[in-house]
């Protein structure tokens, strides 16, 4: 064959049952292990005939099409014309006008529904990956809207119209643990203190948690809520003057170098908020400024970096340190917006657009939950598969579906470069003890 000339291809039809996600059996096995459809089915009232999918097979088909790479509705066109994906599922991925139809006719009622579904769902992961403590890191984002007049969109002080989902983010699996869609005008902390309180419930009992927050939630109400739930946490602190001044006033040798970091050094105090009568812990970190920056009067030739936490074990280096790791649920929510459908939300009708974030948390949550609880790596463990490369790796895969003996069969390419590691994953999620 020369090589300045491609061969001739010629293009033809199949009736075959090929598939190019011949991965999506690792998702439904996550779900069938966790009971994603009997639980919405049994949480969720919102059809009024019987006839066509049950609310349990909109969101698992939905969810799943999310997880392989849809990104808006148009795109559940690619998966209902996978006729193999089809056999192995039982039923069809829903058409993009019906799946419109079926978002717009959800209320708030019909939300929460769903949200209490997926809440009974995070809680049997939890129980299935055996884990005894969690940290949940805490933080909202804007989501813009190119019009007005989606219901919620406000003008916010970015000159722009946007909706403000809160978010919680599992640090160590990187699942989206809970997701509530706000006004555009809400500040970061509006409703803190029930999402907290319905965050936590997603947490199997008898399991610590630990909680991360950004300055922008910084309160004394959060604390004392967090602290009678018996959690620990770590929240950043707004630079005023009365903290500005505490921090400037430690002595020199309090400082200690910081653990993982080549420069800075950490110390602590002990400070109280205007309206509380209890000390609390604050841990402060500095670096020096560089030659030619302009310094300060407020803090002199350093920048100060102040958190609050109610942990009074850790030693403060490792605790900065933690802290800092917290910046992580930036990159959860970049993976939602970029790879899973959130950069925008389409629907004009907000329980619709709340709905969508629920779905897409959860085709999230599959993408993370096969790494965990099929042990491909994912978190502490070592990989940290992003979606696109466990799209590319693990997902995305060309397969043929055969019947034989009453019996459907996946069967995969023999050059296939990661089967030993598919067929493990498989084994681990069907052999998974699910509370």
């Amino acid at each position: 064959m020369s090589v300045d000339r491609w061969p001739v291809v010629g293009v033809e039809v199949t009736s075959r049952a090929i598939t190019a996600h011949g991965g999506a059996v690792l998702l439904r096995d996550v779900m069938g292990a966790l009971g994603v459809v009997g639980e919405v089915n049994d949480c969720v009232g919102l059809k009024q005939r019987r006839r066509g999918l049950s609310e349990g097979e909109f969101v698992a088909a939905m969810a799943e099409s999310i997880a392989l790479g849809a990104t808006c509705l148009d795109d559940l066109a690619v998966g209902r014309a996978d006729v193999a994906q089809e056999m192995l599922r039982g039923f069809a991925v829903p058409a993009p006008q019906t799946a419109g139809s079926w978002l717009r006719r959800f209320t708030g009622g019909h939300v929460r529904q769903l949200d209490k579904a997926l809440a009974a769902v995070v809680r049997r992961a939890y129980g299935a990956a055996g884990v005894s403590e969690v940290t949940l890191d805490f933080d909202s984002t804007y989501i813009f809207s190119r019009s007005k007049r989606r219901e919620g969109a406000d003008r916010t002080y970015k000159k722009r119209y946007a909706l403000h989902p809160m978010l919680c983010f599992d640090a160590w699996s990187g699942a989206a643990v809970h997701a509530r869609l706000r006004r555009g005008r809400s500040g970061a902390s509006t409703g803190i203190a029930t999402f907290v309180s319905e965050a936590l419930r997603r947490v199997p009992t008898g399991v610590a948690v630990r909680a991360r927050f950004d300055s922008g939630f910084y309160s004394g109400p959060l604390f004392d809520q967090l602290e009678a739930a018996g959690v620990t946490y770590l929240c950043g602190v707004p630079l005023t003057p009365r903290v500005l001044e505490a921090a400037t006033a430690i002595a020199d040798d309090c400082w200690a170098p910081c653990t993982d970091k080549d420069e800075g050094e950490v110390a602590e105090f002990g400070y109280r908020l205007r309206d509380s009568r209890r000390f609390r812990r604050y841990i402060v970190k500095r670096i020096e400024i560089e030659n030619g920056e302009q310094a300060s009067l407020e803090t002199g030739v350093y920048r100060y970096w102040i958190f609050a936490t109610n942990d009074q074990v850790t030693d403060a280096a490792v605790l900065e340190s933690e802290h800092r790791h917290k910046a992580n649920v930036e990159a959860g929510m970049r993976e939602l917006k970029s790879n899973f459908g959130l950069s925008a939300l389409r629907k004009h009708g907000f329980m619709a657009n709340w709905t969508w974030l629920l779905l897409v948390c959860l085709g999230h949550n599959l993408c993370c939950w096969v790494q965990q609880l099929g042990h491909l790596g994912g978190g502490r463990d070592g990989a940290d598969l992003r979606a696109k490369r466990l799209r590319y790796r693990y997902l995305t895969v060309p397969a043929l579906v055969v019947r034989s003996a009453r019996r459907l069969t996946l069967k995969l390419p023999d050059r296939y470069p990661f089967l030993d590691g598919f067929l493990n994953v498989r084994e681990r999620l069907w052999q998974l003890d699910v509370p």
